[in-house]
């Protein structure tokens, strides 16, 4: 009884480093078993943990989401660094690390499918996937301005479709690829990183057509691990003239 005490004495004093209305909204979202996409099912409704995710993102400092992110349970560390990440954070590249060590595993519903991954993986999906994100927001301006200057009469399910379908990033395209180097970096010197989050970079590359300077690192997980996602790209980066 009196450890029980003690480790509920030791969560308050942890989790007392969050203001009330974040620490009620964490405890709410460490309830969820998967991280979930806006929405998800056949219907398509919105995920409540996810709106809860949202409500984090609006209300918590810097300091409160480094600490849930290291400190949190796996899916809510999942949702938080994805905020840190929206918000350009400086720490992502050390959760990445503390993550890639771990190597905690999660379920992840994105729709109406389900998948196994890692916290690591995921980070690096966020970060590659921002590149296209950063193309959407460009071509969202164009089609936004190109609606604005026509001379249509612009009614409220217009407008309404207009705000639903804006893509935000702070993100540039040299400040992600300058991140996704770091990440690649702190993934392939370190020999003891898992197979999933090495296939991943490689299948990315392999994808984008993209021979990284720095290849010849994959050589030790090529040996070491029996995958054709990372066989294949190795194929690609030595027939790949310079």
């Amino acid at each position: 009884m009196k450890k029980i005490i003690l480790l509920l004495m030791i969560s308050g004093l942890c989790y007392g480093q969050l203001s009330p209305e974040v620490n009620k909204l964490y405890q709410e979202l460490s309830k969820s078993k998967q991280v979930e996409s806006k929405n998800i099912d056949f219907d398509g409704h919105e995920s409540v943990f996810y709106n809860i995710h949202t409500e984090i993102s609006t209300i918590a400092t810097e300091q409160e989401l480094e600490y849930i992110a290291f400190n949190g349970g796996t899916v809510a560390k999942s949702y938080i660094s994805n905020i840190l990440f929206s918000r350009k954070s400086k720490s992502i590249e050390k959760i990445f690390k503390k993550y890639l060590e771990s190597n905690d595993s999660l379920v992840v519903k994105s729709g109406c499918i389900r998948h196994n991954s890692f916290l690591a993986d995921e980070i690096y999906k966020n970060v590659a996937a921002e590149k296209y994100n950063i193309n959407n927001v460009s071509n969202y301006k164009k089609w936004k301005d190109s609606l604005i200057h026509s001379k249509k009469d612009l009614n409220n399910i217009d407008l309404m479709f207009m705000e639903s379908a804006e893509v935000k990033t702070l993100w540039k395209h040299e400040e992600i690829d300058s991140l996704r180097c770091k990440l690649d970096e702190i993934v392939l010197d370190n020999k003891e990183s898992p197979k999933s989050i090495v296939e991943l970079i490689c299948s990315y590359y392999l994808y984008e057509k993209i021979k990284i300077p720095y290849y010849e690192k994959i050589i030790y997980f090529e040996k070491k691990y029996n995958s054709e996602y990372i066989k294949d790209y190795m194929i690609f980066c030595r027939n790949k003239l310079n």
